[in-house]
């Protein structure tokens, strides 16, 4: 890659989402503010001779950061800043190889098998969807300090009937997941967990509720991409990933503030 490729040479960073990096922890931030600043001195024109010197940053890596920022995320915008921010996932892990363990008693080496399986047999994707609309299993959540913690209920019966469902579309013991010690049973666990969480309804739904009240329907129209501040806002039960505050005034005039974690 070479400076001359017109789509860096036209980045418009101000048009990039930003970062509350004021709330990382010092490690954290001073990392963001170095490859921020890296990236913002070469959009301004800056030889990548003095980016490196001054910043430490390689040019290779600096290339891939803004490669990462010119993505598209799922809002409809680009990724910006936020593609590095430490950790910051652009794509979803895709395995290629087929899943090969040595020895029965392991089952490393086998990230993204459950995601290929469903690529390649998709009705068994399609059946473990319908086992969560039918509530075949349950989402029990264990406690949220620090982070929301759930349990699948029911997960033993239903890795059964995946199993069998497994070996109907002509999957054998030398086949991912009978191939694994655990067949493929915390896998299924995860997967369970975000097709439950994908949603408010279905979370609700997987946690008991039996009535929801002012949902749009499934076939509501998706609302667009946000071009300014609160445009479109979503709130859930998790932690919040900005910083608002509720301020409130006394009787005496004076304003208390509030900062929000929890919706």
């Amino acid at each position: 890659m070479n400076r001359r490729r017109p789509d860096l040479q036209m980045i418009d960073a101000s048009a990039w989402p930003t970062v509350a990096y004021t709330g990382f922890d010092q490690s954290t931030r001073n990392r963001f503010e170095m490859r921020q600043q890296a990236i913002l001195r070469f959009i301004a024109g800056e030889s990548i001779k003095e980016i490196e010197k001054s910043t430490g940053v390689n040019r290779r890596q600096l290339y891939r950061w803004l490669e990462r920022a010119q993505a598209q995320h799922p809002d409809g915008r680009p990724f910006g800043f936020r593609a590095v921010v430490r950790y910051m996932r652009i794509a979803e892990y895709e395995r290629v190889r087929d899943v090969q363990v040595n020895g029965h008693d392991g089952s490393r080496g086998a990230a993204g098998a459950l995601t290929q399986l469903f690529e390649r047999y998709p009705a068994l994707a399609g059946w473990l969807l319908l086992q969560v609309k039918r509530r075949r299993v349950h989402l029990e959540q264990i406690h949220t300090d620090g982070h929301l913690k759930t349990r699948v209920r029911g997960l033993k019966s239903l890795h059964g009937d995946f199993l069998s469902q497994c070996r109907s579309v002509g999957l054998t013991a030398g086949d991912y997941p009978f191939n694994t010690a655990d067949r493929a049973i915390r896998s299924l666990s995860r997967r369970l967990k975000v097709e439950m969480l994908r949603t408010f309804a279905t979370a609700a739904r997987s946690a008991g509720a039996s009535h929801l009240k002012g949902l749009p329907g499934l076939d509501a129209v998706r609302a667009s991409a946000a071009t300014r501040p609160y445009q479109v806002v979503e709130f859930d039960g998790h932690r919040l990933d900005i910083r608002l505050k509720v301020v409130v005034h006394d009787a005496l005039g004076f304003a208390h503030e509030f900062e929000m974690e929890r919706v």
